[in-house]
């Protein structure tokens, strides 16, 4: 039976095997990877923060009821949801009238 490998005959001879590498070298490898998990943390905690979270979140809902370019709210989305609101309002106000009675 061939060792794993040598079914690739010359051509997995010309592959050289890596250099050994230094404790110096590992040392600023592990150095690094330690700054990449650092960043990367630190980022993560300032996304999750709840402050944050209810920046982005206010800043979608207004994007959704004011015009960017000009910063006119936009009625063509604010009524239809006033609208539902006060629909809502009506029917609970009619559905505790209706229990009273």
């Amino acid at each position: 039976m061939e060792p794993v490998g040598a079914a690739n005959g010359a051509a997995g001879a010309a592959a050289k095997p890596a250099p050994p590498r230094t404790p110096q070298q590992i040392e600023a490898d592990i150095e690094a990877a330690r700054s990449n998990l650092a960043a990367t943390l630190d980022e993560l905690v300032d996304r999750v923060k709840p402050a944050n979270v209810a920046r982005r979140t206010g800043d979608k809902v207004r994007a959704q009821f004011v015009d960017p370019d000009t910063g006119a709210p936009r009625t063509e989305r604010i009524v239809p949801v006033a609208g539902a609101f006060v629909g809502v309002v009506v029917l609970v106000a009619l559905l505790k009238r209706r229990k009273k009675k």
